[in-house]
C-alpha cells in the first residue's frame, strides 16, 4: 500500500511538472508572436 502511495504521489508530481512545462512553453509560443510582431528589439 505504502508503495502505492509513494508510487502515486511521483506520478502527481512528474504530470504537474510536465504541464507546468507545458504551458510555460505553450505561453512562450503565444506570447513570442505577438511580442516579436510589435518589435521586441525596441524594448
Amino acid at each position: 500500500m505504502f508503495e502505492l502511495f509513494v508510487l502515486g504521489c511521483t506520478g502527481v508530481v512528474v504530470f504537474i511538472h510536465g504541464a507546468n512545462f507545458f504551458f510555460r512553453a505553450l505561453s512562450h509560443r503565444l506570447t513570442a508572436r505577438p511580442l516579436s510582431f510589435l518589435g521586441i528589439a525596441g524594448w
